[in-house]
């Protein structure tokens, strides 16, 4: 696979863009999920998809909220 930095994302299909995000987002589910799981050794399945879930949600909201700072300071 071609590094980031060297590819041009203007040539890419619009397959081969969802493709990637795709990709992009799996790889940031996996390293939370083993950042959760270094937390909490011995965590069963279901408690480490609650823990995932809380995490994502809490990134999703700050993203909202800081999307809603920069319109306040424009």
């Amino acid at each position: 696979m071609i590094g980031a930095a060297l590819l041009d994302f203007s040539r890419l299909t619009p397959e081969e863009k969802v493709n990637l995000a795709m990709s992009m987002t799996d790889v940031c589910v996996r390293v939370c999920a083993e950042g959760i799981r270094d937390e909490h050794p011995g965590i069963t399945e279901n408690r480490l998809l609650e823990l995932l879930r809380e995490r994502l949600a809490f990134g999703r909201q700050l993203n909202a909220e800081s999307r809603e700072w920069k319109l306040l300071r424009e």
